[in-house]
């Protein structure tokens, strides 16, 4: 398995289960000698709000670019007030 694969593999898991696994990995690749493979140890649990959005991009993709374009309008809107998109975003024209 590649870094990447494990990495993959890794940030699939609950947070719960993140570390335990991780150092179960780096482990086995010390003891094989696949320095490469144990340079996965620097990987850190990802936050809840970090897991949610991967289990999002993985298993809703659409919903997840609906969200990173609401996203982009929202912050269009922020930087120009006063525009018809402020107004559209607030509900307020």
């Amino acid at each position: 398995m590649d870094v990447e694969s494990l990495a993959v593999e890794l940030f699939g898991l609950r947070p719960s289960e993140f570390t335990a696994a991780r150092d179960e990995y780096v482990a086995k690749a010390r003891k094989a000698g696949d320095r490469e493979l144990a340079a996965i140890e620097a990987l850190w649990k990802p936050t809840v709000a970090a897991w949610t959005a991967v289990l999002l991009v993985r298993r809703r993709r659409k919903e997840a670019q609906i969200l990173v374009e609401l996203g982009e309008a929202l912050r269009t809107a922020h930087r120009t007030p006063g525009s018809c998109a402020s107004c559209r975003m607030t509900s307020m024209c």
